[in-house]
């Protein structure tokens, strides 16, 4: 049975703005103490039972995460036997992106910049800004489709040598200053391959460290780049792996959503018990 009382005899204070003899009015529906401890142990037990639920699918899912980041970084390792490698140099060119400033007077543009890259694989080209850049797009400047861009240049330096791949173009697009665009000779390399080499863990760190210096804005440059090792089977190899990399990776999203789910309901879970502890429905 639940005793109503008034809020006056419990409140120990309220925020000045409130009316607070309009609070202390408020009626409380109050069990008698030994269902209030029934209802407290109930909540005890249900709540640690959905907190080892929500530990176990987080650790789950940081498994399932790890398991892809260790078959990524194995297609990329070197072993004997394994392929040659090739510097980075020696299968792209490099091009730094284009400047420009508000006062900038020239040709409007989209533009691809470093809050693109986020964790993105593929361009995000529906959602870019457009700028004006100091007179036109010169076609030297323009990326071209199967073009790769790093982040050359950041605060952060854990977004130095962060990579994405350029998908299919509808119009001109620059890159900003603070990329490099990697346009890769497609007779030698599959520019999706290079870009998932250029993501594992063991390049990013070497692509993090070699942007690190004692200024405030990490940088990495050409010749940084120039000199990454990239394991070079085949080309037909190269596809093969980066559609293992994609089935691998789609395997890996489709688990993550799914704990995301489960972790909502869990969430939805522990509101309903509270909702029906406090309405003398447990």
């Amino acid at each position: 049975m639940l005793t109503t009382l008034n809020l006056r005899g419990l409140a120990n204070g309220v925020k000045p703005g409130i009316n607070r003899d309009e609070v202390y009015a408020l009626p409380v529906k109050v069990p008698a103490l030994p269902e209030q401890r029934r209802i407290v142990a109930i909540l005890d037990e249900a709540f640690e039972a959905i907190a080892t639920a929500r530990a176990n699918t987080e650790k789950n899912l940081l498994s399932a995460s790890e398991i892809f980041d260790q078959q990524h970084d194995a297609i990329f390792a070197y072993h004997a036997g394994g392929p040659p490698s090739i510097r980075l140099g020696d299968l792209a060119t490099f091009r730094n992106g284009a400047n420009f400033t508000k006062r900038s007077k020239g040709r409007s543009v989209q533009i691809i910049g470093v809050k693109d890259f986020q964790n993105h694989f593929w361009v995000p080209l529906d959602h870019l800004e457009t700028v004006t850049l100091d007179g036109d797009l010169s076609p030297v400047d323009a990326i071209s489709e199967g073009d790769i861009l790093t982040v050359r240049s950041n605060g952060n330096p854990e977004l130095i040598g962060r990579c994405m791949v350029v998908g299919s173009l509808a119009a001109p697009v620059a890159h900003s200053g603070f990329t490099i665009r990697i346009r890769i000779d497609r007779a030698k390399a599959a520019p999706t391959y290079v870009c998932h080499c250029l993501r594992s863990r063991a390049v990013r760190r070497k692509l993090i460290d070699a942007g690190k210096n004692k200024m405030s804005i990490k940088s990495l440059n050409q010749g940084m780049l120039a000199e990454i090792a990239v394991p070079l089977p085949p080309l037909a190899t190269q596809y093969e792996a980066v559609a293992r990399i994609e089935a691998l990776g789609a395997m890996t999203h489709s688990l993550g959503e799914a704990a995301a789910r489960k972790l909502a309901a869990l969430d939805e879970l522990k509101k309903s018990l509270l909702h029906q502890a406090f309405s003398g429905k447990l």
